[in-house]
């Protein structure tokens, strides 16, 4: 009986602290909303939460569609790396939408929001069926940081429509999801990145050594390309072009 309440209280207490934290979610949304310049807020759901997502289409005729992925705790407007893509890439060709991912509280680190990685597939999953009902087609993922641990997450575990993966400062979290991954990836990182990725990057390159159209490069620039909005435009737009 004992035992039985303890292992009661430690469930608890783990599902305690990955509870998804959907009222900063709508704050970064209001927030988002009211200052938006570019692009359209699209409202999404998955597991059974409705979600922001940041719709921009582009000034060329195209179906192509690149999908954009936040780092931790963020939101699809971020400014530093996201919405430097999100707008770049809608004038290179590309029309962009960028998710909502799953937050947790200010305090929890990458390794706590590993538990959420089914509930990321479920999200950029959404995406893929919203702009299919639109008749685009999810032809890129774009992701930063935590979000490319959950784009490679979602690539070697799901059936899916893309054709090219960028990963922007992917950390070492990613490594054991690259070796299935068989569509071109672009594997970005700066001189000046944080830890977790550059301590990974032979490991990274090992993982993808199967896929012949795996390209990974170093630039002069930090985790969040600070001051560097055009090097980083030009690295993921040149790429993919």
């Amino acid at each position: 009986m004992k035992l039985a309440l303890i292992l009661l209280l430690i469930s608890n207490f783990a599902f305690a602290q990955v509870v998804l934290n959907y009222a900063k979610e709508k704050r970064w949304a209001a927030q988002v909303e009211d200052g938006l310049m570019d692009g359209e807020v699209v409202w999404l759901s998955a597991n059974k939460q409705q979600f922001m997502s940041l719709y921009t289409p582009s000034e060329t005729n195209t179906k192509r569609v690149a999908v954009i992925v936040h780092g931790l705790g963020l939101h699809p407007d971020w400014a530093q790396v996201i919405q430097p893509l999100r707008v770049a890439l809608s004038e290179k060709g590309w029309h962009t939408l960028s998710i909502q991912m799953p937050v947790l509280a200010n305090d929890k680190d990458a390794v706590q929001y590993m538990s959420l990685l089914a509930q990321a597939d479920n999200r950029i999953k959404a995406a893929i069926n919203y702009l299919q009902q639109q008749g685009l087609s999810a032809d890129a993922i774009v992701s930063h940081s935590l979000g490319s641990v959950m784009s490679a997450h979602y690539l070697d575990n799901q059936q899916h429509p893309f054709k090219y993966f960028v990963a922007v400062g992917m950390p070492d979290l990613a490594v054991k999801y690259l070796g299935k991954i068989r569509i071109p990836i672009l594997d970005l990182y700066g001189v000046d990145d944080i830890e977790p990725v550059l301590k990974s990057v032979k490991e990274r390159a090992q993982a993808a050594k199967e896929n012949i159209h795996y390209t990974q490069k170093k630039v002069n620039a930090d985790h969040f390309f600070n001051d560097k909005d055009a090097l980083l435009i030009n690295e993921v737009g040149s790429w993919l072009k």
